[in-house]
């Protein structure tokens, strides 16, 4: 496990209230109301802590929402889940690049 010291409050508060597995989990909406949040703070929060080597994992599937990995289909869940978002935004971006000939940079 990393050195929790090095969290803030809020994210120690988070990691403290995340499930362990993703049977488990849980949505992003239902945590940060328990932890006075916002969703999208908390959304910043997974990715921070997933930045610094934590293994929170998330499912689109049923049951949908954010855990603590702890197996290793639950880990390759989450890596193949990322990768395919990787991969949508890379699409998104090649799309736009396509006109860039015909916006100038100031």
């Amino acid at each position: 496990m990393k050195d929790v010291t090095q969290l803030s409050d809020i994210e120690r508060q988070f990691l403290s209230a995340l499930p362990d597995g993703r049977d488990n989990a849980v949505t992003l909406l239902k945590l940060s109301r328990t932890l006075h949040i916002g969703k999208h703070q908390a959304s910043e929060i997974v990715a921070r802590l997933r930045n610094a080597g934590y293994l929170v994992g998330s499912s689109k599937s049923r049951p949908n929402g954010v855990y603590f990995i702890i197996t290793a289909q639950e880990f390759w869940e989450t890596v193949n889940t990322i990768k395919k978002s990787i991969q949508s935004q890379q699409a998104t971006l090649d799309a736009l690049m396509i006109h860039e000939e015909r916006f100038t940079r100031e």
